[in-house]
């Protein structure tokens, strides 16, 4: 728009006439020039008659004709000028869009449709209408409609028809943007869904408030019962997830839900690894005065033996992922 004003400017001679009542005649008549080739460029496109074109083609009109410059006229001319462009370009566009999708609304096959489809009307190299309809939704009537119809013999850029469910929609730019924020939000929340769910199921390392067990055998006695066996362990880790614990650790092995704690002779084997012992280090995360509070019985239960529970809280409790 503005390349075309400063060649239109230079044809009528106004950058090389002098003298400020010849350079502002210049500048009203490339004005009037402008007008009618715009009011030509709506009725072509047959939006002279939208409000929004109306408004524009005055604000056009009265803002040129009132400047009392010529500087103020061009700049009245390119500003105004370019805004009025716009419009007639965004009206048209609505009207094509419009007539699309009146006449996509009229096949039958549209109405009964019960998926999602998209159909793109665009104008091919050699100036013909083409319609793309993947899902093959439209009837040959209703694209020969398409292709046929003189309002969008003027089609400077694709249009897209989203079919959803018989509902039929033009996907604008700002539509698919949103769209595609909206993706974006529900993948990074999927993402950490995904990764808390992780942490829970223990194939992700996880952090927060909870409990540091150690467990000691006996350091008078001796025997098998007087020193930790798997049934304690196994013990210790129920009581911790009936009190809500969200992941325990033992020895640094994560526990998951078909983790196995056994012995094999003096040898402790958690994840079919073995661990230490004396004293076997038990983490887990949760609520630690829960936890604390829920080990109490067990603590007592293990004290007959002289087996030693002892048992602090931590405002941060560090676990490690499993590992195959």
């Amino acid at each position: 728009m503005v390349l075309n004003t400063v060649f239109l400017a230079r044809n009528l001679g106004l950058y090389e006439l002098g003298g400020e009542a010849a350079e502002l005649k210049k500048a009203k008549g490339m004005a009037v020039i402008l007008l009618e080739y715009y009011e030509l460029l709506a009725n072509q496109l047959g939006v002279s008659k939208a409000p929004l074109v109306r408004n524009a083609l005055a604000e056009f009109r009265f803002e040129t004709e009132s400047a009392p410059t010529a500087q103020e006229t061009m700049s009245a001319i390119l500003y105004y000028g370019r805004f009025l462009h716009e419009t007639i370009v965004k009206e048209s566009r609505r009207r094509q869009e419009k007539e699309v999708l009146r006449i996509i609304s009229l096949d039958p096959g549209v109405r009964d449709f019960r998926d999602r489809a998209e159909i793109v009307i665009k104008r091919s190299r050699d100036g013909k209408i083409t319609v793309f309809d993947a899902e093959g939704v439209l009837t040959s009537k209703t694209i020969s409609a398409i292709k046929e119809n003189p309002i969008l013999q003027g089609l400077s850029s694709e249009i897209r028809i989203e079919i959803d469910n018989g509902k039929v929609s033009v996907l604008t730019m700002d539509l698919l943007e949103t769209r595609l924020r909206k993706l974006r939000t529900e993948a990074l929340s999927l993402k950490a869904r995904l990764e808390a769910l992780e942490s829970l199921a223990g194939f992700a390392p996880l952090e927060g408030e909870g409990v540091i067990i150690k467990v000691y055998d006996a350091r008078k006695e001796e025997g098998e019962s007087y020193i930790i066996h798997d049934s304690d362990l196994r013990d210790i880790v129920n009581e911790l997830f009936a009190a809500g614990a969200v992941g325990i650790q033992i020895g640094g092995e994560r526990l998951i839900v078909n983790s196995s704690i056994r012995c094999v002779g003096p040898v402790i084997l958690v994840n079919h690894r073995p661990i230490a012992v004396d004293p076997v280090v038990i983490k887990a995360v949760g609520n630690s005065d829960v936890l604390a509070s829920a080990l109490k019985l067990i603590e007592q239960s293990l004290k007959l033996f002289d087996i030693k529970l002892e048992v602090k809280k931590k405002k941060r409790v560090r676990l490690v992922a499993y590992r195959d």
